[in-house]
């Protein structure tokens, strides 16, 4: 298996990308967990869960990753906002209520 420059493999996602992805796959619906947390746990800075996210978007619910201040991702337009308001995540003026929301995992 060769390792590409972002740390990905042709075959999938590297070990790491895979620990993080994991964890978002367990976000329950109507949940959501930040950037920080989620690299809090697998020992990274949130910026790596960001690359994360933009490259396996496709592979998870990447929807339940907000910024700390409950911004839902920018990418996409604003089909976060619209997916986490389908599934009844608690939300006030277009930003999730985290403290209602979050999920610790």
């Amino acid at each position: 298996m060769s390792e590409l420059s972002n740390g990905t493999s042709e075959e999938g996602p590297s070990s790491f990308d895979r620990r993080a992805l994991d964890i978002i796959d367990r976000i329950p619906s109507g949940r959501v967990m930040t950037y920080g947390a989620i690299a809090s746990l697998v020992h990274a800075h949130p910026r790596h869960i960001g690359r994360v996210m933009t490259q396996w978007a496709d592979e998870t619910h990447w929807h339940r990753v907000v910024y700390a201040d409950g911004t839902p991702a920018r990418c996409h337009g604003n089909s976060a906002a619209d997916l986490l308001r389908e599934e009844g995540t608690p939300m006030s003026g277009g930003r999730v209520d985290v403290r209602r929301a979050r999920w610790d995992g």
